[in-house]
């Protein structure tokens, strides 16, 4: 029987009571699968796991939140399992590299991390994560609840989406972190060789058959550069890349580094010793949570502080079960 998590926030230790028998206990932090929260663009509700601290913010700070995106395949249990999120939060945390922070860890599937509205796709999905989950993680614990406190990171398919989201709304979003980031510029009508390959690397996100002016229309580089036009923030940016990433990884990410930098953009490349798998992202998610730290205000947000525990507004609330 789901239950709400935002009903049992004040005070923040009946929350600590309430979810401690469904999380599993960490050195510095909890860990919560198989929650969930409704999702209006989905119509059906995002699954997604959860590590917070095992402490209370102090007076006068509130949580970071960092969504953290997987790759291609199973979904939100991969960093947890694969990645070992748990043990490197509770270090980066303890070592004082990062503030106290939720990670947010949602399952998009093969969805690309993109809105897709074609019959048989994934749906709305970037509206999904980045309005609906976003709203109820704010709701039902005690975040930073503004952009310089909040970050969107991830690995493969969802370094991609973590970049998408950063500069779609670089107001909600101080920071973005991509770990071999599924990065390549537009195609071209005269590109047959990346037309095919993209028929069978993309399932079906960008259109089944796939279509290109879809995928150009929700590329990185020209938003790159767009970037900060009109006033609008920008993001600072984390590119990381092993040296044997396939597919033209690497070039991709050093590519967008230079074309973030050309808009004056706080960007930081790493190109290192590894190929695509899990002892790299392990490897170096550590070294991006430490970038990622000092860029994190764990004050910010004060002032939704009344929203967050307030009355019902008819907003997305996330749940356990």
């Amino acid at each position: 029987m789901p239950f709400s998590v935002r009903r049992l926030i004040p005070p923040i230790a009946a929350l600590a009571a309430a979810l401690f028998w469904l999380t599993d206990a960490h050195a510095g932090g909890l860990v919560t699968r198989e929650a969930i929260a409704p999702s209006k663009a989905l119509g059906k509700p995002i699954r997604f796991s959860l590590y917070r601290p095992a402490e209370a913010p102090p007076p006068g700070a509130r949580w970071p939140v960092l969504y953290l995106l997987h790759g291609g395949g199973p979904g939100e249990a991969d960093w947890l399992d694969a990645g070992r999120l748990a043990d490197t939060m509770d270090r980066a945390i303890a070592a004082g590299d990062m503030p106290p922070t939720v990670v947010v860890m949602p399952q998009a599937g093969d969805s690309w991390y993109v809105d897709n509205p074609d019959s048989g796709g994934a749906g709305l999905m970037e509206t999904a994560l980045t309005r609906d989950l976003v709203r109820a993680i704010d709701k039902a614990l005690p975040t930073a609840a503004c952009r310089q406190g909040r970050a969107v990171a991830g690995l493969s398919t969802g370094g991609y989406g973590a970049l998408l989201y950063a500069l779609d709304k670089p107001k909600q979003y101080g920071a973005a972190i991509s770990l071999s980031g599924s990065i390549s510029p537009p195609i071209g009508p005269q590109m047959k060789d990346r037309i095919r390959r993209a028929a069978r690397l993309y399932d079906g996100a960008f259109g089944k058959p796939f279509v290109a002016a879809r995928f150009n229309k929700l590329n990185l580089f020209p938003r790159a550069v767009r970037l900060g036009i009109g006033g609008a923030p920008s993001p600072a940016f984390y590119l990381n890349a092993g040296d044997r990433d396939p597919g033209g990884i690497v070039q991709g990410t050093t590519e967008l580094h230079l074309a973030l930098l050309r808009r004056n953009a706080d960007s930081t490349l790493r190109i290192v010793d590894g190929r695509h798998e899990w002892a790299l992202w392990r490897r170096e998610l550590g070294p991006a949570l430490k970038w990622l730290g000092v860029r994190l205000d764990p004050t910010c947000g004060a002032v939704v502080a009344k929203a967050v525990a307030g009355v019902d507004d008819g907003e997305p609330t996330a749940s356990t079960h």
